[in-house]
């Protein structure tokens, strides 16, 4: 093998090595913020996701939230109640069919978002001043599939959980099932790289920030 072509493979391969490295220290980090976050807003990591969530989507029955969630509607109803309490959320009945209810941010909730995500975007703003439109590209390519396989992944794992009491051996067979039905979905999540998300971003009301420089 010619040795600049083995030296640029290794060097690729070094890259990919940071990148596993560097998602995955992100999302750790990502969860030493939510956790805290919750705290700021009264409520916990799981109520925090819900409320990006209906942040992002705009108000959502809990049926919908669920299904965002991958929670039962059960979880949802204590967890609506909790943001209830906390003055995140409320419950509200749709005007036209009064069975219907719907759950949205408070004002107060919306208040405290646009107070304390106001300079994260301006960080980002500030650091990617120089990046280009084709980076910004592979950087959404790569969060959406790795969001596309997450979700896959969880709904094969869901099928694999173990119970308390199971032994370390039972719990390695869980392990191997899991690791081989994943294998059997790869080709074709694999094949989703690149793969435009099938509705429109919904990023929910944050500050508008200017990345591009001409």
């Amino acid at each position: 093998m010619n040795q600049d072509i083995r030296k640029s493979r290794e060097i690729y391969a070094q890259m990919v090595d940071r990148l596993i490295a560097a998602a995955r220290a992100s999302q750790n980090a990502a969860d030493m913020f939510d956790e805290n976050l919750g705290k700021v807003f009264g409520s916990n990591r799981t109520d925090g996701r819900c409320a990006d969530i209906i942040q992002r989507y705009g108000r959502l029955t809990a049926g919908e939230l669920a299904q965002h969630t991958g929670l039962t509607t059960g979880a949802i109803t204590t967890i609506i109640d909790r943001l209830e309490k906390s003055g995140v959320a409320r419950r509200i009945r749709d005007k036209a069919d009064r069975r219907k209810v719907y759950v949205e941010l408070t004002d107060f909730s919306k208040e405290m978002v646009n107070t304390m995500f106001t300079p994260m975007g301006e960080v980002f703003g500030q650091a990617m001043g120089e990046v280009s439109l084709d980076e910004v590209r592979v950087i959404a390519q790569y969060l959406e599939f790795t969001e596309r396989m997450n979700r896959a992944y969880a709904e094969v794992l869901a099928k694999h959980g173990s119970k308390s009491s199971a032994s370390k051996k039972e719990r390695l067979l869980h392990a191997k099932n899991f690791a081989q039905n994943v294998r059997d979905i790869n080709p074709a999540l694999a094949h989703t790289w690149g793969q435009a998300p099938a509705d429109p971003p919904h990023t929910g009301k944050s500050p508008s920030i200017d990345f591009y420089k001409d």
